[in-house]
């Protein structure tokens, strides 16, 4: 092929559907005589003065200098018996992308790209806070420079150099393809022929096999299936049920700077909230009197960015796009994360379940119906003479700008204990992180362990406890991990410990670390009653403990 280089936006239509389908409403495609069968259409967008204009108070005359106009291009050909959107400018806006097939150019930079000359990797995690980075490089690398966790990460994106520099010099791809080739007008079909024969090989397998582990469901029946499972969990927690593994979170990679608030939109709610927050959409749906939730709910009711009166001013998204929800159906384990189901691959979650059901056990004392995080630790610190309170007692490891809890009881037979609620929203992620951090510290930072010391003996000099001055050595003596058990406890309602899946992932590899670092572990399941009779409160951004009092059960 000849031609300058060009950059390309190609996507693939699903299969069945025609050009009208892919296009949104308003959209008149036309007959293009440059390649045969091809549709196109070309048009601008905006025309008006941006928002800033008005802070400004620019006059007509001065707004008319700063009219936006966007133009845009989108050409429909067809190639290898299916149809491709190939988009210029804005033109990708102008289709309607549940039409089209998902991960189309994710697939074919996996196949196609040069595995140690990656540039760029889209990422999220759908733990219960979840997590979407875009990690960039200077120069090509291979995967491990971009620190993918192949067993929680769900990779959206990735550019990179091809291994055949005739198929293009850049690609890049997520439900799009993006590519820099030489090309004419006339080696469109060509291109698109390409693109569909790279789609469809397996050749991703040599050296990103793990991608599997976590796959994107596609098969209609069955995502009508998970969707009716996510509603009937909403349902319940509308209805005053502890919601297991749901949660709410961005869909995109969110501008924390953004001063924007939020709005609930499509059942007449007219209440703001300063962020994203499961306990903010269900209390405006209560608010509005909904007592039960549908298929239809999950369809219609969007998240808008808003200001303070309440008027759109940026992005908005369905709820479905923003809810993170696992699920089980059929014996397997699917979890919803920007509007997409993935499967677990079998195997993986038969290995995080069966580490979690083999943990050593740990028995702490069960709390009380009222009892958070926080009581608890107050209660235990008054109950049990041979565990000593760290809870809160802050120490800055050397050189650090911040400040960690080495446990949050240390006991007499050398364990360092962290508890958390269950039913604090994000809060398991930084418990195993917590574990792992503070065994490092007393492992390498004496001075660290010499101020945890000082901790040590001014609480004992209020309790009346001793015993504890010797168990964390001082700056000088060999620090022996081995000598110590780390405990990860876990507040939490019913009988028997559940974790959110990509929780229990989080803790297998904290363990693994502990283990590496020389430390032995153990988990607790620390048993709690439904709370009746309390309505649930939000939580603030400065609560550091997340304390929440649960919303009562129907008896």
């Amino acid at each position: 092929m000849t031609g300058n280089t060009q950059k390309l936006s190609i996507r693939l239509l699903k299969d069945g559907l025609e050009p009208k389908d892919g296009a949104r409403d308003g959209v008149d495609l036309e007959a293009w005589d440059k390649l045969e069968g091809a549709l196109i259409v070309l048009d601008t967008m905006g025309g008006a003065a941006p928002k800033w204009s008005k802070f400004l108070e620019l006059s007509d005359e001065q707004k008319k200098k700063v009219y936006n106009n966007t133009a845009f291009g989108l050409v429909f050909i067809p190639a290898a018996g299916r149809w491709f959107a190939v988009s210029f400018g804005m033109g990708h806006v102008k289709l309607d992308p549940t039409k089209f097939e998902q991960d189309f150019g994710l697939r074919i930079v996996l196949n196609s790209v040069d595995p140690n000359q990656l540039k760029s990797a889209d990422v999220r995690t759908p733990d219960e806070n979840t997590l979407s980075r875009r990690s960039q490089t200077s120069r090509g690398s291979d995967q491990t420079a971009f620190l993918i966790d192949v067993e929680r990460d769900i990779v959206r994106g990735l550019a990179g150099t091809p291994k055949d520099k005739n198929f293009a010099s850049r690609v890049a791809g997520t439900d799009s393809l993006s590519m820099d080739r030489k090309v004419t007008v006339a080696d469109l079909p060509a291109v698109c022929t390409e693109t569909l024969a790279s789609y469809q090989k397996d050749d991703y397998k040599e050296h990103f096999s793990w991608i599997d582990q976590i796959k994107h469901v596609r098969e209609n029946e069955i995502i009508e299936n998970l969707n009716a499972a996510a509603v009937a969990v909403i349902d319940a927690a509308l209805k005053g049920s502890e919601p297991e593994g749901l949660h709410l979170a961005f869909p995109v990679i969110y501008d924390p700077e953004k001063s924007n608030q939020l709005r609930y939109k499509g059942f007449r709610s007219s209440q703001i909230y300063p962020d994203l927050d499961l306990d903010g959409y269900l209390e405006a749906l209560q608010e509005r009197g909904k007592t039960d939730y549908g298929l239809d709910d999950f369809g219609s009711h969007t998240v808008h960015e808003v200001d303070d009166e309440g008027r759109d001013c940026g992005g908005k998204w369905k709820i479905s796009e923003c809810l993170v929800c696992e699920v089980e159906h059929d014996g397997r384990t699917y979890v919803l994360s920007g509007g997409r189901w993935y499967e677990v691959e079998s195997d993986l979650a038969k290995q995080v379940q069966e580490f979690f059901e083999k943990l050593d056990r740990y028995e702490l004392p069960d709390a009380k119906a009222e009892e958070n995080e926080q009581k608890y630790n107050a209660r235990l610190k008054v109950e049990e003479p041979d565990l000593l309170c760290l809870d809160a007692q802050l120490v800055k490891p050397t050189g650090s700008a911040t400040t960690i809890e080495v446990c949050d009881f240390l006991s007499k037979d050398n364990r360092l204990i962290h508890i958390k609620d269950k039913t604090s929203s994000s809060r398991l992620s930084h418990l195993f992180s917590q574990g792992t951090v503070s065994g490092r510290v007393l492992i390498l930072d004496g001075p660290c362990r010499d101020k945890t010391r000082v901790k040590v003996g001014a609480i004992q000099a209020q309790t009346g406890q001793t015993g504890f001055e010797t168990i964390i050595c001082a700056d000088g003596e060999d620090f022996r991990p081995q000598d110590f058990t780390v405990v990860y406890a876990v507040i939490g309602t019913g009988e028997t410990p559940k974790l959110p899946f990509f929780s229990m992932i989080t803790l297998r590899q904290a363990a693994r670390e502990l283990k590496a670092l020389g430390y032995s572990y153990e988990f607790a399941w620390i048993k709690k009653p439904a709370a009746v009779g309390v309505k649930k409160k939000k939580a603030t951004k400065s609560d550091e403990d997340d304390e929440v009092i649960e919303e009562a059960l129907d008896a």
